[in-house]
């Protein structure tokens, strides 16, 4: 497993394997990889990481090689984003020290996590290949690539530049309602939902709090989101995610949770070899349903029927089809009226505490499966039905 040091990401799937009477997995950390000084020497590790992570996973061929988030870590997160500075070429100013909570230089952080990837050994048993990884971390070129695959996404508006930008792209499309989003962020990390009408009044909410410091603006993910009516205000929120990468997209309406508790919700679902196994209905009462922002679960199996959890299955697995070397991948989806749209796809997307499918934690169904070799990755499922994933 290559993971941070200490995370529990990496304690899940051993507790896991230790549960199963499995022997320990081998821990190969980022922090190794970019060297003592966490990338600070001259060459940022770039030399060591292909050689250690080489070493490492020669040492243990046919086995399952597992990439997990490099979050959690603020060490870590600040040597990406040094890292991704210097392969960038330097430009502008230095990255400073960030603050807790803070969300600045994601594009950094992006363009060093993506040359660590790079780093890495082509060839090995990933249960999620780098690159896909890769793919999957830049929001923006993963929806590209579902919707090159035929996958239902919520329509595209593009790249965002900044509020005035928008704007613009709100008048070119005519859309009033549309999702502002990080493209290299994370957990709902610089998502805002933004409304205008035709007065010119405007609204965004967001998990984003906005800081006034010594003229200018940063931003900090927060717990509690917030909503924003005060134009100039909203104009230096989107500024400020603008410039580390985002892009537009329209925003699809959830449906509304079929139980006395109200709010709507929509679906995240746990794809293994390209089959659905873990989901559950995450349901806001605002435009966010992220779990850990205050969102409940919702008794999903209770709120589809038949019908729609076949077009559930149906749409993981056709989305999973859109990276066929990647053996684990979240989807967030909104399913509404026989139709399905996804969100989002995430490599990392098997965080879910205290959800069992089948009497089996996302950890545990991992735990059972057998490795595949490099040279044989796996291929998503042709037939509309598959039983399960390629457990041992």
């Amino acid at each position: 497993m290559i993971g941070p040091r200490d995370s529990r990401r990496l304690r899940g799937l051993q507790q896991a394997l230790r549960e199963r009477g499995l022997a320990a997995a081998e821990e190969l950390h980022y922090e190794d990889l970019l060297g003592d000084g966490l990338g600070d020497g001259p060459d940022g590790g770039a030399l060591a990481a292909p050689q250690r992570a080489a070493e490492r996973i020669a040492a243990w061929p046919g086995a399952l090689v597992k990439i997990e988030s490099p979050g959690e870590a603020p060490a870590l997160h600040a040597a990406l984003v040094e890292r991704g500075w210097r392969a960038l070429g330097a430009p502008g100013a230095r990255p400073q020290p960030l603050r807790h909570g803070e969300l600045a230089y994601q594009h950094y952080w992006y363009a060093g996590f993506r040359e660590l990837l790079d780093a890495l050994p082509a060839r090995a048993g990933y249960l999620n290949p780098p690159d896909d990884i890769a793919g999957m971390s830049d929001k923006l070129a993963c929806q590209l690539r579902l919707r090159a695959q035929g996958i239902a996404i919520p329509p595209l508006l593009g790249e965002l530049h900044g509020y005035e930008h928008l704007r613009a792209l709100l008048r070119e499309h005519g859309a009033g309602q549309v999702f502002v989003k990080a493209r290299y962020g994370s957990s709902g990390a610089g998502v805002l939902a933004y409304r205008t009408d035709r007065g010119g009044r405007e609204a965004a909410y967001g998990s984003a709090e906005l800081v006034e410091d010594g003229g200018g603006a940063r931003v900090f993910n927060s717990l509690r989101p917030r909503r924003y009516d005060d134009g100039a205000r909203i104009a230096r929120l989107v500024d400020a995610i603008a410039a580390q990468g985002a892009y537009v997209e329209r925003w699809i309406p959830k449906p509304r949770a079929p139980d006395d508790e109200g709010g709507h919700y929509d679906i995240r679902a746990v794809a293994l070899d390209g089959f659905l196994r873990h989901r559950v209905a995450r349901v806001g009462r605002g435009p966010l349903t992220n779990l850990h922002l205050g969102n409940r679960r919702g008794a999903l199996a209770q709120w589809l029927d038949d019908s729609a959890m076949h077009a559930l299955e149906t749409a993981t697995q056709q989305a999973a089809m859109a990276f066929p070397r990647s053996r684990m991948i979240g989807f967030d989806l909104i399913l509404r009226e026989g139709r399905s749209w996804v969100l989002e796809a995430n490599a990392f997307g098997d965080l879910l505490l205290d959800l069992p499918w089948q009497g089996l934690s996302t950890y545990q169904d991992q735990a059972l499966l057998r490795p595949v070799p490099a040279s044989d990755a796996p291929q998503a499922p042709q037939a509309p039905h598959a039983p399960e994933p390629a457990h041992a």
